[in-house]
């Protein structure tokens, strides 16, 4: 069995080809990060993976759901088996970062939630535990937005894990951070999928980072694979230079 799979996926937005042709697997646990530029292609094809895009020919099959079939039902079911990283973080900055935490349960309970109260106890000892687990069991009944970047990015890691997903798609998740809480939140990610098995769909535009963290490198240029190896094949100037083009080596580091 395969996590994922996309078997010749094109996508189309109007007249714009996001992703052409692109076949490749991943495998259960293992981490692969996608290399390209902005507009290669990289945020389009994460989002087929959970069904928020819909490819235009080719199949996309998330955890054996054929996500061209999957519809209702069957598309929560998965979904709430994914969890997903952004690069903005996506918190509710007015809220505590516990509660914030906690959201990530919200899929699987009934009805609205007002306060952090309202969460079962049982859900809000979980969401502790995930917040000791990314270093941020202290700051718990802060706001939100009283955190670092890095910090917070840390929250948002911690709310995808309430989920207890099998994948975990992180879109960019340290573009917005310096180079220290860059490195930080891709250790923990590592260190997290390592410990829980979980299989990790990373977007990224740092080569270097990308080299030292992921077991797999997925190139996409124009929306095409241009480079698919084991990240242990793969040095930084064939990188830069498969993937961005000559003359972006300097620019991609």
């Amino acid at each position: 069995m395969t996590a994922i799979r996309f078997e010749k996926v094109t996508k189309h937005f109007g007249d714009t080809v996001a992703l052409d042709d692109v076949s490749f697997n991943v495998d259960p646990g293992e981490t692969v990060v996608l290399l390209g530029l902005s507009g290669s292609g990289k945020s389009t094809l994460l989002r087929h993976v959970d069904g928020l895009h819909k490819a235009n020919a080719g199949n996309v099959v998330t955890l054996d759901t054929d996500l061209n079939r999957a519809r209702g039902t069957r598309l929560r079911q998965l979904r709430r088996r994914i969890g997903f990283v952004f690069q903005q973080f996506h918190l509710v900055g007015s809220l505590s970062v516990l509660e914030n935490v906690c959201t990530g349960e919200l899929g699987r309970l009934r009805g609205p939630r007002l306060g952090l109260m309202t969460y079962p106890k049982k859900v809000r000892l979980e969401a502790l535990g995930h917040l000791e687990r990314v270093g941020l069991a202290k700051k718990a009944f802060q706001r939100a937005d009283t955190l670092s970047g890095g910090e917070q990015q840390r929250v948002a890691v911690a709310r995808a894990l309430m989920q207890r997903p099998e994948i975990l798609l992180a879109d960019e998740p340290v573009a917005s951070l310096d180079p220290e809480s860059s490195g930080q939140v891709m250790r923990l990610i590592r260190d997290i999928a390592g410990e829980q098995h979980l299989t990790v769909l990373c977007s990224l535009h740092q080569v270097e980072l990308a080299l030292s963290w992921a077991d797999r490198i997925v190139g996409l240029r124009s929306g095409n694979v241009v480079l698919d190896e084991k990240a242990g094949n793969v040095d930084h100037h064939r990188a830069a230079t498969e993937i961005y083009g000559r003359g972006a080596l300097a620019a991609s580091g």
